[in-house]
């Protein structure tokens, strides 16, 4: 068995509502290497603005995936959010 600690981080990505966008998060989430634990988008349909939220986790630092998924050309903006991940801590 393999004694790996994963860090875990919640993603809110902001992206151009269009197709393309979520495979590309995918497919670059996979090259560097995170596990995909949860997923969840939705669009403002006033402004066609993406909302994704991606929980992650990987022995990997946040910062390699971040900056990857900026370069992406629909990207308006990536922020991890672990106020979850926090909350869980100091009620333990």
């Amino acid at each position: 068995m393999n004694s790996m600690t994963l860090n875990k981080y919640q993603l809110i990505i902001m992206a151009d509502d269009k197709q393309v966008v979520l495979e590309r998060i995918l497919q670059v989430t996979r090259y560097r290497g995170f596990l995909i634990n949860g997923m969840n988008a939705e669009v403002n349909t006033g402004n066609n603005v993406a909302t994704i939220t991606m929980s992650v986790s990987s022995e990997r630092p946040i910062s390699l995936l971040i900056d990857q998924i900026n370069k992406l050309i629909d990207i308006k903006g990536v922020k991890v959010d672990n106020s979850d991940v926090q909350i869980k801590q100091h009620s333990a």
